[in-house]
């Protein structure tokens, strides 16, 4: 609706001169001699423009209070992620310890079975069209690459999946995420951050959930396009570890905050002092 007046009010002559005959021509030029228009035209222009800009709130790092909140990334860990939630949360009590693991959800596999299903039907389809004849064996072979992909790329999905869940022990104080074993001493914090990834039909926004260390370097524990999940689990792990969690989805990155470079000391100097 916004647009649509903005567009309205191009039509016809200059509203600041009744006699200004002035006329727009369709790239949206004014051809007027006295310029009288040039500074409603920029306006209109800055207006439109801004229905486009990024409106949150600047990134201020002294409201965390903390000097590894200085020397930590703030840019996505993880290129690209999934418009849908991968992963969840799941809390597990015993009697002698807790433990807290992040696992596959049933979306992420229902997905992944999509593409294992194409590879049978397929495959069947081309099987009964060698026995009734209507094709003949070397496209028969030719054809089973297609469901073969397919069977390959929804097995290596689901494979992708299962080699990020993780366990995050207290009794044994260690995070585990496939071979990989890492000192939960050495967590810091727990840093939400999000993306825009950029598709050739869509594009979505996909959200990481890293755990911060103390030295400033960043592990990746998950990363989807479910906001309020990724939300919920933040919030489930800072408390089982007993580590805050720096929550910055809805905050502007400043540009060049990215950590561990040189304009870094900089940057942080300057925002202290103002």
């Amino acid at each position: 609706m916004r647009l649509l007046s903005l567009a309205k009010s191009s039509v016809g002559s200059c509203r600041h001169n009744a006699a200004c005959q002035c006329r727009l021509i369709p790239v949206g030029l004014v051809q007027h001699g006295g310029g009288c228009c040039r500074g409603w035209l920029m306006g209109w222009i800055q207006s439109l423009l801004s229905v486009f800009q990024d409106k949150r709130e600047m990134l201020d790092l002294s409201d965390f209070n903390d000097d590894v909140a200085w020397t930590v990334a703030w840019t996505p860990l993880v290129g690209g992620g999934t418009n849908f939630c991968t992963h969840r949360a799941r809390r597990t009590k015993s009697l002698t310890s807790s433990s807290l693991s992040f696992k596959t959800t049933f979306s992420a596999y229902l997905f992944s079975a999509a593409f294992l299903a194409v590879g049978p039907v397929w495959l069947i389809s081309a099987i009964g069209q060698v026995a009734t004849g209507g094709v003949d064996g070397g496209a028969f072979l030719m054809s089973l690459l297609f469901p073969l992909l397919f069977m390959a790329i929804g097995a290596f999905l689901i494979w992708r999946m299962r080699s990020k869940e993780c366990c995050f022990d207290q009794f044994s104080s260690q995070f585990i995420q496939g071979t990989t074993v890492h000192n939960l001493k050495d967590v810091h914090a727990i840093q939400l951050i999000r993306e825009y990834v950029r598709g050739n039909k869509n594009s979505y926004y996909s959200y990481e959930l890293n755990l911060v260390c103390r030295d400033g370097s960043r592990l990746n524990v998950t990363d989807h396009g479910s906001l309020a999940a990724i939300r919920e689990d933040a919030q489930l792990l800072g408390t089982y570890l007993n580590r805050p969690v720096w929550d910055v989805i809805d905050f502007r990155i400043p540009d060049g905050l990215s950590g561990g470079d040189g304009k870094f000391g900089a940057l942080r100097t300057n925002l202290l002092r103002s």
